[in-house]
């Protein structure tokens, strides 16, 4: 089996006539998978490209127009016809390269969980327009919204479950499972190595719901957990797992601290180790717990 990944961080090999093995289970699917990760400008999102005989599907379009031009790249380096694309949730870090993707591959689908596609309708032109710039998008660029999706994903006859929606770094996100392979592709419920975003996650529902979501994943059969961010050194396993649930607990405790922006400031230089002045996901932060 080829791995199409830049960084080899999921192995497989052939295990006898037309099956294919993964973690020491064989499969009788013609399917392969690999895992981009992107620059530290895009902020090493994870998109995953599962392989077929003829097609292909991608989860998540990442950030800016250079990973999502390499992404492109890879995909096209399959030599199989992009089917569809999935999107796991809001956040434009995981959706702004579909601009590039569907002009690279016109006739590909863009889907999402009926919740996810909903709320898309109603604010992803907005988010999409705000960051533009910062992605590198010219003004043809637009945002194509995704349409609903029911029930699981497919591929020439295989299915892939759609978690959720659960929360993670947001209300709505909709991790894949990927039983085939022994893996889950987690999206922005399970970071790796990496600043997690935590300006939607202010109060005790959210750090509960966000919680609850790992303890889910944690539950899964499945062995491997592609975060939907991945830092340098790190793997696609249960250790994110962990590294989020370490990284919720000290920002909860940073906001427990903190009575204003300046107190909260100091208490994520304190108890997180982020100098908040050089980390605009944390600027952000303190601006959503202290508005105004």
């Amino acid at each position: 089996m080829h791995l199409l990944n830049r960084r080899t961080v999921l192995t497989a090999a052939a295990a006898g006539a037309g099956a294919l093995a993964l973690g020491g289970r064989a499969m009788a699917a013609p399917v392969d998978h690999a895992l981009f990760t992107a620059s530290p400008g895009g902020f090493f999102v994870d998109s995953v490209i599962v392989v077929g005989d003829e097609s292909a599907l991608v989860i998540d379009a990442q950030f800016t127009k250079p990973d999502a031009t390499a992404l492109a790249d890879q995909i096209a380096a399959t030599g199989k016809r992009l089917e569809t694309i999935f999107i796991t949730h809001i956040h434009p870090d995981h959706l702004m390269g579909i601009a590039v993707l569907t002009r690279r591959f016109p006739e590909a689908r863009v889907v999402a969980h009926p919740a996810v596609a909903e709320l898309l309708g109603q604010i992803g032109p907005g988010l999409f327009d705000a960051r533009r710039g910062l992605g590198g998008y010219d003004a043809e660029d637009a945002l194509v919204i995704p349409s609903p999706v029911e029930g699981p994903l497919t591929l020439e006859g295989e299915s892939f479950e759609i978690l959720g929606p659960m929360r993670g770094d947001t209300a709505l996100v909709t991790p894949v499972a990927l039983p085939q392979f022994d893996t889950i592709v987690a999206s922005d419920v399970v970071y790796n190595g990496v600043d997690i975003w935590v300006a939607e996650t202010l109060t005790a529902e959210d750090f509960a719901g966000w919680r609850a979501a790992l303890d889910l994943l944690e539950a899964r059969p499945e062995a491997r957990l592609i975060p939907g961010h991945l830092g340098e050194g790190t793997e696609p396993d249960e250790s994110g797992i962990a590294f989020t649930r370490r990284q919720l607990d000290l920002w909860e405790t940073a906001l427990g601290a903190s009575s204003d922006r300046e107190s909260l400031a100091a208490a994520i230089k304190d108890v997180m180790g982020i100098d908040p002045e050089t980390s605009f996901f944390h600027q952000y932060a303190i601006a959503q717990a202290y508005p105004g």
